[in-house]
């Protein structure tokens, strides 16, 4: 072949330039989706949305840390308390004429922080260019499959997360005692995360070649610590801070989130998505790539995923199983790293390359997996990088391009959850087009300026405001609205924000008798007033509210909310009037 002057062209350095441009395109591609993606989900979701029940909780307390509160000696929290202190500092650090907002702005911000750190934490592990996988796809996948599947607004498992995927990228990066500070962090932010920390030291002690930087690792873990229980101590919170986290799991609940959860996950979608690839290996036959099961797989979620959408007009965190099928596809590239892992892992020369591939992605799984042993959340989606990479991996295994679905992953992802969107959380549950949340809660709580609600929601608010101009100051919204402290800038006065038994550790007695030493006026919100349990958890019960709602007295009713006061000092029920169902 000739070029046009005549001279010889060499077809090898002719085609590996076009190698070289194709990549640098779909690099390009990649970090113009990596930067417009997060900027999407802040514009068209974030503003969107409020509710009574878990919105509100790290709000409240993080207002407590700023009126100056210390858990576990003044209010009640059964979990360690960092992100309160994360939050408290964002909080006082953010204007206030966008409080709220900016809090579930650090939702999408802490979902992103804590995947790119998941995608270069790999990176450090693996070649993603041998893989033909871009950093910043790898990165944005696992973004647009993780944030999802919460609502948008502070939580401890963002920051848990936020604070294990540093450790991991920490420690794959050689900066031992970083990873073990940011170790210890996740493990203050839950107790669910308390097996990161080992999984980091383990971690550095297999991949650096030092063996006294994973003592540095270990030291500065337990270090932190012991720090912490020191601060306990001296604030006089030790005691109640040893009470409260501990006790709310049993072994039955742990090995039900943590094992069987995986084996009785919906299996006729990945059944239907390895068939053609089965059919095609029986017979001898070439498979289409288009018929690959990672693209069977996730054309059949999107639909089942958009068609439910559309059906129940509601929102849904995550679909059919998904989180708990990639992580049991992690678990396989984990036990035969030989077949799934070695081949892309860097410096595949050093010693234990086996090890250093398997425990590598192990770690990346484990976080995920810490989310989801709790008393709730059960679905280990937060974290989705490692289980996005444990798809892409068993699909290059069969044959399949990393790139290519990485790509259709992501586009599945926008197009599914984008659907999905259209229909807010919003609580009590029920069809609510975003359209429908176009009023500016900020009219009201100036603190909440630019999070669009409902009309329902609006009139809520403003009743709140009002039955606190009128009761003044010593009052307690219940079952939740765990924020109207904060909103109302007020001065707590009471131990808890949320009045379920789950979060108060089943302490009712103590948390009756402090409603009645108090003489506190209840705002009761109507449409949870006959409710004995917030969800199917036996723990999850109502049971403060339901014995206010039995044996205190009404003074006012409104439309959103029954307003009791303590029975009078006759030692006989004093409710005086029985009170209509909840209105629809």
């Amino acid at each position: 072949m000739l070029s046009a002057r005549g001279a010889p062209l060499c077809p090898n350095k002719d085609f590996g330039a076009m190698v070289r441009m194709t990549d640098r395109g779909t690099n390009r591609l990649a970090w113009i989706a990596a930067l417009l993606t997060p900027l999407a989900y802040l514009l068209f979701y974030t503003p969107y949305g409020m509710d009574t029940t878990d919105f509100g909780y790290f709000y409240g307390y993080a207002w407590r840390i700023l009126e100056g509160q210390t858990p576990y000696r003044d209010f009640y929290y059964i979990k360690p308390a960092l992100p309160l202190y994360w939050h408290a500092f964002w909080m006082w650090l953010t204007p206030e004429s966008v409080n709220v907002l900016a809090g579930k702005a650090g939702f999408v911000a802490g979902m992103l922080a804590a995947s790119w750190c998941a995608a270069l934490f790999l990176n450090r592990l693996f070649r993603l260019e041998a893989l033909g996988l871009p950093l910043p796809l790898l990165a944005t996948c696992g973004f647009v499959w993780g944030v999802h599947s919460f609502p948008h607004m502070p939580w401890h498992t963002v920051d848990g997360i936020l604070f294990a995927g540093g450790a991991l990228w920490a420690a794959a990066s050689g900066w031992p005692a970083t990873a073990g500070l940011l170790a210890a962090c996740a493990m203050l932010c839950k107790q669910s995360f308390l097996l990161v920390p080992p999984a980091v030291v383990l971690l550095v002690w297999l991949i650096r070649p030092r063996r006294r930087e994973a003592v540095r690792c270990l030291a500065a873990w337990l270090g932190l610590m012991a720090l912490v229980y020191g601060l306990l101590s001296h604030a006089g919170a030790l005691p109640a801070f040893s009470r409260m986290t501990t006790g709310q799991l049993d072994m039955r609940e742990a090995l039900d989130a943590g094992i069987f959860i995986y084996l009785r996950q919906n299996w006729w979608l990945p059944g239907l998505a390895v068939l053609p690839w089965l059919a095609a290996r029986l017979s001898g036959r070439s498979l289409p790539a288009v018929l690959r099961p990672g693209y069977v797989y996730l054309t059949l979620l999107a639909g089942w995923y958009m068609w439910e959408v559309l059906r129940s007009q509601g929102w849904i965190g995550y679909g059919l199983s998904w989180p708990t099928l990639f992580m049991l596809l992690g678990g396989l590239c984990v036990f035969f790293p030989q077949v799934f892992l070695t081949p892309w892992l860097r410096d595949a020369a050093t010693p234990h390359p086996r090890w250093r591939a398997g425990v590598g992605l192990g770690a990346g799984l484990l976080v995920a997996w810490s989310v989801a042993i709790s008393g709730g959340y059960k679905i280990p989606a937060f974290f989705a990088v490692p289980l996005i990479f444990s798809l892409l991996l068993t699909h290059v295994r069969l044959g399949g391009s990393a790139r290519v679905l990485a790509w259709a992953s992501l586009l599945a992802g926008l197009l599914m959850f984008g659907v999905g969107y259209q229909y807010p959380y919003v609580f009590p549950v029920r069809p609510m087009p975003r359209a429908a949340l176009n009023m500016d809660a900020g009219d009201i709580f100036p603190k909440a300026g630019g999070v669009l609600v409902d009309a329902e929601m609006y009139a809520r608010l403003a009743e709140l405001k009002a039955l606190r101009a009128k009761y003044g100051p010593d009052y307690k919204t219940m079952p939740g609205f765990s924020f109207s402290y904060y909103l109302n800038n007020d001065r707590p006065v009471y131990g808890s924000d949320w009045l379920i038994d789950w979060e108060i550790n089943a302490e009712v007695d103590a948390l009756y008798q402090e409603l009645l030493d108090k003489k506190l006026t209840v705002f009761m919100e109507r449409d949870q007033l006959d409710t004995r349990k917030a969800d199917a958890y036996d723990r999850a019960g109502y049971s403060v509210p339901q014995r206010v709602r039995r044996q205190w007295r009404i003074v006012e009713e409104t439309p959103h909310f029954v307003v009791f006061q303590p029975p009078l000092a006759t030692g006989r029920d004093s409710a005086t009037k029985a009170i209509a169902s909840p209105q629809p």
